[in-house]
C-alpha cells in the first residue's frame, strides 16, 4: 500500500506539472493582454463563488455552469484555463489535496470541450442540457479516480462500487448543470458577451 501511495503521488505530481505546462503554453501562444488576464481572474472568482455557497450540498457544483458558459462565450482556451484554475481558488477555502488535480483536469476539460462545441451549444437548448448533464457525470468519473489507489484490492467490483456510490451525486451535478444552462444561458451569455466585446476578447 505504501508503494502504491508513493506511486500515486508521483503520478499526480507529474499531472499537475503537465497541466501548468499546458496553461503557460496556451498563454504564451495567445499573448494575452492585461484585460484578458483580468477577465479570466474575474471568471475564476465567479466560478469559485458559485461553488462555495453550495459546497455543503452533495452534487451541486454551480461552478460547472460558469465554466461551461466561459468556454461557450470566450472560447476553448479561456474555458480550459478558467476550469483548471478554479479548483485552486476553491481549495484555498475548502482545502487542497490530491483531489485538486483531478478537479483541475475535470473542470479544465469541461471548459475546453464547451469551447470546441460552442457553435452547437449556443443555438441548441437540448444540446446544452445534454452537454451539462453528461459533464456532471463525466466530472464525477474523473474525480473518482482519486479513490482507486485507496482501495484495499483493486478489482472490477471495487471500482464499480466506488463509481456506483457516487452516481447519484454525479447525476444531481449533471441535472443542476442542465437546468442552469436552460434557464440562465441567455442572461449569462449577454453579460459575458458584453465583457468580451468591451475588452476585445476573442474566443479561441
Amino acid at each position: 500500500m505504501e508503494i502504491m501511495s508513493l506511486t500515486y503521488w508521483i503520478i499526480f505530481f507529474i499531472l499537475i506539472v503537465g497541466i501548468f505546462i499546458v496553461f503557460f503554453k496556451m498563454f504564451e501562444k495567445s499573448k494575452p493582454t492585461v484585460e484578458n488576464i483580468v477577465i479570466i481572474a474575474i471568471l475564476i472568482a465567479i466560478a469559485a463563488l458559485g461553488t462555495l455557497p453550495t459546497a455543503a450540498i452533495p452534487g451541486v457544483q454551480a461552478a460547472s455552469f460558469i465554466i461551461i458558459m466561459t468556454g461557450i462565450v470566450f472560447g476553448k482556451k479561456t474555458g480550459f484555463v478558467t476550469g483548471a484554475l478554479t479548483p485552486i481558488v476553491t481549495g484555498l477555502f475548502l482545502g487542497l489535496g490530491f483531489w485538486t488535480v483531478l478537479q483541475m483536469i475535470g473542470w479544465g476539460l469541461m471548459g475546453f470541450t464547451a469551447g470546441i462545441l460552442s457553435k452547437k451549444l449556443k443555438n441548441n437548448t437540448p444540446s446544452r442540457a445534454v452537454f451539462g448533464l453528461s459533464w456532471g457525470i463525466l466530472y464525477g468519473w474523473i474525480t473518482n479516480i482519486g479513490m482507486l489507489p485507496f482501495l484495499g484490492t483493486i478489482s472490477l467490483g471495487s471500482v464499480l462500487g466506488v463509481y456506483g456510490a457516487s452516481f447519484t451525486f454525479d447525476l444531481i451535478h449533471g441535472i443542476v448543470n442542465a437546468i442552469l444552462l436552460i434557464l440562465l444561458f441567455g442572461t449569462f451569455e449577454r453579460i459575458f458577451l458584453r465583457a468580451k466585446e468591451k475588452y476585445f476578447l476573442e474566443g479561441k
